[in-house]
């Protein structure tokens, strides 16, 4: 792993120290306007009130610190309405967005789901998902320091927010005054991997205003696939579901003379501990890569923040923001990557090939013996932003507000070059050979020994040299930004003993950018693995108007009714909002709201291309085939209609109930057009004797019938159907022995229908890790329970977390069940004094593994949290 520097990642805690030292040197007394600064953030609506008609969860600071969050990035995990969140690393599952988190409300996919913070947009992520799907990445966005709350409204917001907001909205609600310095250490450590952060942040009157400072420095530890028992292919008998494959090194081998494969003469040697064949009759060498992956990647992230609010005038208020963020990844892979695009030719003439013939490799450039090779992710993320917010007479504010966001990345991941692979297969390897006037094996032309000869000394052996030569690299650099300009104004537009009308009407216009440059061996399809990966940059604006009124009848009823219509890339849509809450007493209120949504198509869909490669079946057999995947300028915005209907119930003081079902339509989804039809349709039209077909021309093929691209594009295609039942309750009561508080919550899932086109069958993804169609792991029942006591400075909290049971529809597996869990957390804190206090507490108290689920590593990462039991401790400090 690249490491920071201690300078550059300890800046933020200094900046925090020393600015605020000399602020609180110039300190000022509080004046009246000073003093009018305060404000209610109201997430879900443009009138400055509460709103009663929104279901919006709420986590503040001390809910964060019981539940032993160290990093923003787990923030996804805390809420039960989120599933399919790519928040642990997964190299196997989503290689290209390690070291990045995203909410996914709902399921409804990455980025339909806005995030915000204080109410205003940042940039996307410079990494997409292999689906396509580009998100903001919300470990880059906040210390977790600087964090008053977490407003997630669990309804479609596009009439309030405009495009994303199809499943609801996070808001991240930061500190607006700070008195004083708070520090705060905190350790996280569980059997093989650990998590330190390093917070402070502090505040004081500095020019007349409100400054907030904050940094951090979080460090993690890697956890190996080789530290768990469950990972290994061998707890399982080697099982065809577990971390094995038939791309081994040593390799296998098609032998023209037999119609079939053979496996490597060595492949038994007991000097290959990895390498196995499944019966003495197995044509192929076959790997365990179960050793080789994280678990937990190696993460190093700085942060830092500033925020300045003061009076400019007696009825004029400033507010400047500005965040920073470095991220550094290193994830474990196996030694070498399988090599898919076709199979080498390892020629008869070849010193070490004891078949006689031109043989086709099938296999890797290295094996197990080589170790663990690794992929390195460098983010860093920044943000600035400035307000201006005024007040009228009579009730009337507005508001102006300019935002720029912008997130950078190198990702590299090596990987083998095809053509220099080739040559070095043919004995003209190595950076001092001339493959058009070079001589096989003479001079400076070397042989790559494929054999397992190469590693027992019995052939003729692979310099370092020469493997060097033959690896490159991904070499992404990416780039992502935003520039937002808002303007609002809102008051009250009548008032009298009947009630109140409040209308807010803004506008707001929007430029965000998107790039990726690859390595020259990605553009040139070089790489046998990663394929096809062109560079594409581009850019989209949008411009919106919007409204909303809310009336509010006596103390019995609030109805609200907004509009927004948006234009982005040529296409404009309209998104209407109706909303309403009765208060039927002051113990109960229903609720309920009708919307209509959005998502414009990101110009990473429009513009872009994306490289995976795909398992299809073709000749008779499933082979994995290099795809590109194309951008389309003329997609349709994904559309949605989500309907919400619930009640609020307080028996008595201190307890809440709130119960709410929900629906989401969503349709239009942009998806991967699948690369199966087009490969059938083209084996048709051959057959048929046709040239020059589309199918033809976008399925290609090498010399010998195998395929080494197919063409793709992105689509609009998909939709989803999906409702189901938010439950919560809290009760929290003071008493002679302190205060006694316990709550629950729990998003049960009713359906969820997935369409793949619009006349294909509904496929129901609810209860399924929904690997076969656009979905993604969703157990139908999720929750947590907590109970707690606090006083005389002491306080303990038990937590219990719930996952119901569900289905793994990976295909060939023999068993689909996948067992709930259970697992219980223990937290205590006390006070050491006014200004000190600690908390000690463990996770996963049982130190149970995560459910089997039968992909390569025996869990789902989706779900399941590898980790088992996790213990930690906090210590902070008021200065």
């Amino acid at each position: 792993m690249r490491t920071p520097s201690p300078t550059t990642m300890l800046l933020p805690l200094a900046l925090c120290g020393g600015i605020i030292a000399g602020g609180e040197a110039r300190a000022q007394v509080a004046d009246d306007a000073a003093a009018r600064l305060g404000e209610v953030v109201v997430t879900g609506s443009l009138i400055p009130r509460p709103n009663a008609a929104a279901p919006v969860e709420t986590l503040g600071r001390a809910e964060l610190e019981r539940r032993a969050v160290l990093d923003a990035s787990a923030l996804p995990s805390l809420t039960p309405a989120n599933s399919g969140s790519e928040w642990q690393v997964d190299q196997l599952g989503q290689p290209q967005t390690s070291g990045t988190s995203q909410f996914n409300l709902r399921n409804l996919g990455l980025g339909s789901t806005l995030v915000l913070v204080d109410g205003r947009r940042s940039a996307v992520s410079a990494v997409a998902a292999t689906d396509g799907s580009t998100f903001v990445d919300v470990g880059t966005l906040v210390p977790l320091i600087a964090l008053e709350r977490i407003d997630i409204l669990k309804d479609g917001a596009s009439a309030t927010y405009g495009s994303d907001a199809v499943a609801g909205v996070v808001n991240l609600i930061t500190r607006r005054r700070v008195d004083g310095i708070e520090a705060r250490v905190r350790h996280a450590a569980a059997d093989g991997t650990g998590e330190t952060a390093l917070e402070a942040v502090g505040g004081g009157r500095w020019l007349g205003g409100d400054l907030v400072l904050a940094g951090a420095v979080f460090h993690r530890a890697s956890l190996g696939s080789d530290d768990r028992a469950f990972t290994q292919a061998a707890t399982y008998g080697y099982a065809p579901w577990a971390a094995v494959t038939s791309f081994g090194q040593p390799g296998s081998y098609f032998r023209p003379s037999t119609g079939g494969f053979a496996p490597d003469p060595d492949c038994d040697d007991p000097a290959f501990g990895k390498a196995f064949r499944a019966s003495a009759s197995d044509p192929f060498c076959r790997l365990d890569y179960s050793d080789f992956f994280d678990l937990a990647a190696g993460e190093d992230r700085g942060q830092a923040w500033a925020s300045w609010r003061g009076a400019l005038t007696p009825t004029v208020d400033l507010r400047l923001q500005a965040g920073w963020a470095r991220t550094e990844t290193t994830v474990r892979q196996s030694p070498s990557l399988p090599i898919l695009a076709g199979s080498p030719v390892v020629p008869a003439s070849h010193p070490d090939n004891p078949f006689g013939e031109d043989v086709g490799f099938r296999g890797r450039l290295l094996g197990a013996e080589a170790g663990a090779s690794t992929a390195d992710f460098a983010y860093d993320a920044r943000r600035a932003a400035a307000e201006l917010d005024g007040g009228w007479g009579g009730g009337w504010r507005w508001n102006v507000a300019a935002a720029v966001s912008r997130q950078t990345v190198a990702y590299d991941k090596p990987d083998v070059i095809g053509s220099a692979f080739a040559n070095a297969l043919r004995g003209l390897g190595g950076r001092d050979c001339d493959p058009a006037t070079g001589q096989p094996g003479q001079g400076g032309c070397l042989y790559f020994n494929p054999f397992g000869s190469a590693q027992l000394g019995t052939g003729t052996p692979n310099p370092a040299a020469l493997i060097e030569d033959l690896t490159g690299s991904t070499g992404l650099r990416g780039a992502s930004s935003l520039a937002t300009l808002d303007g609002l104004v809102a008051g009250p537009a009548a008032e009298g003993r009947w009630g109140a009308l409040d209308v807010a009407v803004g506008a707001q216009a929007r430029r965000s950018a998107f790039r990726q440059d690859w390595s020259d061996l990605a553009n040139a399809g070089e790489l046998l693995t990663a394929g096809l990966s062109p560079d594409f940059g581009g850019a989209q604006t949008a411009g919106a108007v919007f409204g909303e009124a809310r009336l509010t009848l006596g103390d019995r009823l609030e109805a609200q009714v907004g509009a927004r219509y948006e234009r982005e890339a040529g296409t404009g849509s309209l998104s209407p909002k109706a909303a309403a809450a009765l208060h039927l007493s002051d113990r109960l209120t229903l609720r309920a709201s009708w919307a209509e949504g959005f998502r414009s198509p990101s110009v990473f869909v429009r513009e872009g291309a994306q490289a995976s490669q795909p398992s299809v079946f073709d000749g008779g057999a499933f082979v994995f085939v290099n795809t590109v995947t194309r951008g389309d300028p003329d997609l349709k915005p994904e559309r949605s209609e989500t309907w919400t209907l619930g009640a609020v119930w307080r028996p008595f003081e201190g307890a809440v109930v709130s119960l709410d079902g929900w629906r989401f339509d969503y349709r239009d989804l942009v998806v991967k057009a699948p690369a199966q039809p087009l490969i059938d349709q083209a084996r048709a039209d051959d057959a048929a004797g046709l040239s020059g077909t589309e199918a033809q021309r976008r399925v290609q093929r090498d010399a010998t019938g195998a395929l080494s691209l197919v063409e793709l594009d992105f689509i609009n295609a998909a939709s989803i159907e999906t409702s189901g039942l938010d439950v919560a309750v809290r009760l929290d009561r003071s008493t002679r022995w302190g205060r006694l508080w316990a709550s629950t919550q729990w998003a049960w899932v009713h359906s969820y229908e997935v369409r793949l086109t619009v006349d294909a069958p509904p496929v129901s993804g609810v209860g399924s890790t929904n690997l076969s169609n656009i979905a993604r792991s969703l157990p139908r029942l999720r929750g947590e329970a907590e109970i707690g006591w606090a006083g005389d400075g002491w306080s303990l909290a038990a937590l219990a977390h719930h996952v119901s049971g569900y289905r793994n529809d990976r295909a060939g597996i023999p068993d689909p069940h996948i067992r709930s869990q259970l697992t219980f957390d223990l937290v205590g804190e006390t006070a050491l004094g006014p200004d000190l206090s600690v908390s000690l507490g463990v996770r996963n108290l049982a130190d149970r593994d995560p459910p089997l689920a039968q992909f390569a590593l025996g869990y789902d990462p989706m779900v399941a949290d590898p980790r088992g039991r996790v213990a930690f401790v906090s210590v902070s400090r008021r200065f």
